[in-house]
C-alpha cells in the first residue's frame, strides 16, 4: 500500500468508508495481528498514545468479556476472509468498543490488512459522589451481613487489633498515620525500617502490618509479608497514593478511597471489621 490503508480510505473514492473514519474508532492490524494504524478518534476515547499501541499486538494489549482468545479468534477468522463482529475493551480507562473486523484485500484471495470499525460503548468511571457513598454503602453491607460498625477510635471491643507500621522510602506511612504516630495507643507502633518491625515482633506480635511496597531497610516487603505471615499469622497490607486517593491493598483486596481527613480512621475501622 503506497500511502497506507488510512490513507486510501480517507483519500479514496469511497464516501462510506470517508464517514466512518469520520464518525467511528478505526484500527487497522496488519496479517499478524498487530496495529499498524488507527484514527485520532480511538486515541481520544482508548486514552492510550500512538506509542503506546503502534506495532503491538491487539490481542495483547485489549481484553474483551469473553477473554483474549476471543479476540484472537476474531482475527484469525478475519484472516481467513470471514468478516465478524468484536467487542474489546481498554482496562485502564474503563472503555469498551464494540463493532466489527473486516477483511481488506490488496490483490488475490488473501487479506493484506484487517480493519476494525468500532463504536464506544460505554465509559465507566469511578464518580465523586460514588466515593463519597463508599463507606455508607460499606456500612450497609457489614450490617446485613451482621458485622458490628463502630468507628476506630470509638469501638468498645474488649480489645484492639495490634498494627505495626514500617516506615518507607517515600514516608507515606508516617504522612497518613502522623496523628496515630504521636498518640500513645499501645496498640500501634512505628518500625522505622522492615529489619527493626522483624524485631519487633517479637514481642510486640501484631495482628495487622501497614507498609508501602518499598519499606526502609534490608528486608523487601515480600519478606516481612511471609515471614510476619509464617511466624505470627499477620495480614500484611501495603498503602499507596494515586492522585488524591489512598490504595490499600493485601493481595486480595484492593480498595481506593479519597485521600480526606478522616480518611485513615475509616482505614482502620476496614481493618477491624475484616482483620479482627
Amino acid at each position: 500500500m503506497r500511502a497506507g490503508l488510512l490513507a486510501d480510505i480517507i483519500l479514496g473514492e469511497s464516501p462510506h468508508l470517508k464517514d466512518l473514519v469520520r464518525h467511528f474508532n478505526v484500527l487497522v492490524l496488519n496479517p499478524s495481528g498487530k496495529i499498524t494504524g488507527f484514527n485520532n478518534h480511538f486515541i481520544n476515547h482508548s486514552g492510550k498514545t500512538e506509542k503506546q499501541i503502534m506495532h503491538q499486538s491487539f490481542a495483547k494489549i485489549f481484553d474483551s468479556d469473553e477473554g483474549k482468545v476471543e479476540l484472537q479468534m476474531c482475527v484469525k477468522q478475519a484472516m481467513k476472509g470471514i468478516p465478524g463482529s468484536i467487542s474489546f475493551g481498554v482496562m485502564e480507562s474503563k472503555v469498551t468498543f464494540k463493532g466489527v473486523i473486516l477483511p481488506v484485500y490488496d490483490s488475490g484471495n488473501t487479506p493484506s490488512n484487517l480493519i476494525i470499525i468500532s463504536k464506544e460503548e460505554f465509559s465507566t468511571k469511578i464518580e465523586e459522589y460514588e466515593l463519597d457513598n463508599f463507606w455508607n454503602l460499606a456500612t450497609q453491607m457489614l450490617g446485613e451481613a451482621g458485622i458490628g460498625t463502630d468507628v476506630y477510635e470509638n469501638t468498645n471491643r474488649a480489645k484492639k487489633p495490634r498494627i505495626l507500621l514500617i516506615e518507607d522510602k517515600k514516608g507515606i506511612v508516617v504522612r497518613l498515620f502522623k496523628n496515630l504516630v504521636k498518640s500513645t495507643d499501645e496498640n500501634l507502633m512505628l518500625a522505622p525500617n522492615s529489619d527493626a518491625a522483624l524485631l519487633m515482633a517479637s514481642e510486640f506480635k501484631p495482628h495487622v502490618v501497614i507498609s508501602t511496597d518499598e519499606p526502609l531497610g534490608k528486608s523487601t516487603i515480600s519478606q516481612v509479608t511471609d515471614e510476619f505471615k509464617s511466624k505470627y499469622n499477620s495480614s500484611t497490607i501495603m498503602i499507596s497514593t494515586i492522585g488524591s486517593e489512598i490504595r490499600i491493598e493485601d493481595g486480595w483486596l484492593d480498595i481506593h478511597v479519597k485521600n480526606q481527613t478522616d480518611s485513615v480512621v475509616k482505614i482502620l475501622d476496614l481493618i477491624n471489621q475484616l482483620y479482627w
